[in-house]
């Protein structure tokens, strides 16, 4: 690359993360991943600001570990530091591409072993009891249907909000999610369980192929804030003190190493980029994958066995 010029080396740091994030916006990443690069980079200009650098070129190797130390002073989790410790790295990589300032490496710190939250055996009993068709309301039965698929499935709310009725095939025995957060269309089996009770749900409801899967009461496309209350409440009425939807996510993956799933597989249907999250789950909860998925359906494992043995009779 030719020299830069005296104005090019007086970037401004502002206008340096400008570039960057319309160059995020070239390579086509997500709305939530430009806003998170966003919001992950407000404390590193706070701290910038607060040590008086205005210019890209004055950002060195030394102030990023000064910018550690002071997020480690504020008693913020590893994992925090991190996240925003990886959005520092991928804004100043680009400026050194750019050469807009030299190059140096970027550590991330020693991260905690993070708990992860999963339902037990018993929180999903209670879960998975079905309500009276006959009393409960829409939005009950929705949330009952709703969780049994978190549960089945381990896809990730975004993506669930997102699917359409015309995703779904009961011939394949699969859905299309449509909606991931790497963008990727992913393809989900659909367990005994789903088989079983999505049918009745759409048609009790009069969903057509292009309503949503999980509507509002409206019929309207029902955003993430309101299912994160609704289903709150839902568990909370039913005991559970665990409110997480994402743990929902954690314990499919949970279940399904324990019952001795392949961890390529785990990846795949959990729609992950690559095995680093996989091998967590593994290293926290842990042959040949068995073909059938319901050998991995939580509910189908839980069931009494006599409830097995009978044909589960229709919700209408």
């Amino acid at each position: 690359m030719n020299k830069l010029t005296r104005a090019e080396l007086q970037k401004d740091v502002n206008s340096c993360f400008e570039e960057f994030q319309r160059f995020n916006q070239l390579k086509n990443l997500s709305e939530a991943s430009i806003r998170s690069y966003k919001y992950n980079m407000v404390r590193f200009f706070e701290f910038l600001k607060s040590v008086d650098i205005t210019f890209i070129n004055q950002v060195t190797k030394n102030v990023v570990q000064e910018f550690t130390l002071y997020l480690r002073s504020k008693h913020i989790k590893s994992i925090t530091i991190n996240t925003h410790l990886k959005a520092v790295r991928a804004f100043l990589y680009f400026c050194m591409e750019k050469e807009y300032l030299p190059p140096f490496k970027i550590n991330l710190i020693k991260q905690e072993e993070e708990i992860i939250e999963t339902y037990t055996d018993d929180d999903i009993q209670k879960l998975i009891a079905k309500p009276n068709l006959k009393k409960c309301s829409f939005v009950e039965y929705r949330d009952w249907v709703m969780i049994n698929y978190f549960i089945e499935t381990g896809n990730r709310l975004r993506s669930v909000v997102n699917i359409k009725v015309s995703d779904v095939s009961f011939t394949e025995r699969r859905i299309i999610v449509r909606v991931t957060k790497n963008r990727e269309q992913l393809i989900t089996p659909l367990t005994k369980t789903l088989m079983n009770i999505l049918p009745p749900y759409i048609e009790l409801w009069g969903l057509s192929d292009d309503s949503y899967l999980f509507p509002a009461f409206t019929g309207e496309k029902i955003n993430e804030n309101s299912v994160k209350q609704s289903i709150a409440r839902y568990n909370r009425k039913r005991g559970v003190s665990i409110t997480s939807i994402h743990a929902f996510r954690h314990t499919f993956a949970r279940n399904y190493i324990i019952t001795g799933g392949s961890a390529f597989k785990l990846q795949s249907l959990l729609g992950h980029k690559d095995l680093e999250m996989t091998r967590h789950y593994v290293h926290l909860f842990g042959e040949d994958l068995a073909s059938d998925i319901d050998e991995h359906s939580i509910i189908e494992r839980i069931k009494p066995t006599s409830s097995r043995l009978t044909k589960s009779k229709r919700c209408l």
